[in-house]
């Protein structure tokens, strides 16, 4: 994961409010991603499919008593960044493969 970069990202984008908390807990809880499921973000963002399959591990293997929302939200902000567009919502995106 490029951390810096997505630091610097997520500062300069203006839906954030609380710029130093919100900006840390996301860039924590990507890297908690990455190392509870031994993937690399920035090889998981590079395609869609690889993408939903990401989120569906997170959905499955991430409920530790907190939402895995969270987790989802970092990663997507991730997404976001590397690829400049949102990750459709799940059910978005299966709608969309079944056609």
């Amino acid at each position: 994961m490029r951390e810096v970069e997505f630091k610097q990202f997520l500062i300069n984008n203006s839906d954030i409010e609380s710029k130093v908390k919100a900006v840390n807990s996301r860039v924590a809880k990507a890297l908690m991603v990455e190392r509870q499921l031994n993937v690399n973000l920035d090889n998981e963002v590079k395609g869609d499919e690889k993408m939903y399959s990401l989120l569906l591990r997170i959905q499955k293997e991430m409920n530790d008593g907190l939402h895995h929302n969270v987790y989802q939200n970092a990663v997507r902000k991730y997404y976001l960044f590397v690829n400049g567009k949102e990750f459709p919502r799940l059910k978005q995106y299966e709608k969309k493969r079944s056609l």
